[in-house]
């Protein structure tokens, strides 16, 4: 009777565990909004960082196309805060329901949510140099296509090749600069030296103010790991399409 109890409540146990991690990842592209998150760092002109463990499935997603269908499976978060404080205390409130993310400020005002336990060994490759022109162009008018020409660095590439680690959209064409573009939109040109992944990414921020996103994801059916960046932003850009959906 009681190896009966017993194994009723280990089983019963297998199912809330079941439930609780549903409730993470059961809908990855039905994730909330980032608008919370980014309405208050824009409030207090700041930008950030997210870091975050997930499962990366992405297979309906187009590659660096500002809608839902993107948005990877973000830790649980608030829909926002219900007091008035500094951005620091809004986006702790914001993520108080996920003891596992950490919210800090450095001194330069940058925000860094980072939940507990993702590895970040990629986010600290040093980078040679980065030039940021292409497409005809001698700059870059997107956040997420000077992504593309961070994360095609060469020391990336064999980095990721060296642990074969994925990412979705590798080799596929970042979005361009067709046509000609007003010189008074925020653009990045010339060449990063000498710095980290998540300096380049932060660089991007200076000019793109928002959020950047990194989410480690477990093995694949082809890969050891993989990994998910993007940028997110609350302004119109270019042809005045969201970086972000309401």
């Amino acid at each position: 009777m009681l190896r009966c109890a017993f194994a009723v409540a280990f089983i019963f146990g297998l199912l809330v565990g079941a439930r609780g991690q549903e409730a993470r990842v059961a809908e990855p592209n039905k994730a909330p909004s980032l608008q919370p998150i980014l309405e208050a760092l824009d409030k207090a002109k700041l930008s950030g960082s997210l870091v975050f463990s997930g499962r990366c499935d992405l297979r309906e997603c187009k590659p660096f196309r500002p809608t839902s269908e993107c948005f990877p499976d973000f830790p649980q978060f608030r829909a926002r805060a219900t007091s008035e404080g500094s951005p620091l205390q809004t986006l702790r409130e914001i993520f108080a329901d996920d003891p596992a993310m950490q919210v800090m400020q450095e001194s330069d005002g940058t925000i860094r949510m980072i939940e507990t336990g993702v590895p970040t060994d990629l986010l600290n490759i040093r980078i040679r140099d980065i030039v940021f022109e292409g497409y005809g162009h001698s700059a870059v008018y997107n956040p997420n296509a000077a992504l593309n020409f961070i994360l095609s660095a060469p020391e990336v590439v064999a980095f990721m090749k060296l642990h074969d680690i994925g990412w979705p959209f590798a080799g596929e064409a970042a979005p361009g600069n067709p046509g000609a573009w007003p010189p008074d939109l925020p653009h990045i040109s010339g060449s990063l030296d000498n710095v980290t992944l998540s300096e380049a990414l932060d660089r991007v921020l200076k000019t793109f103010p928002g959020v950047w996103v990194y989410e480690n994801c477990p093995r694949s059916d082809k890969k050891n790991r993989v990994v998910y960046f993007r940028f997110f932003h609350l302004r119109k850009i270019g042809s005045g399409v969201p970086l972000v959906d309401e």
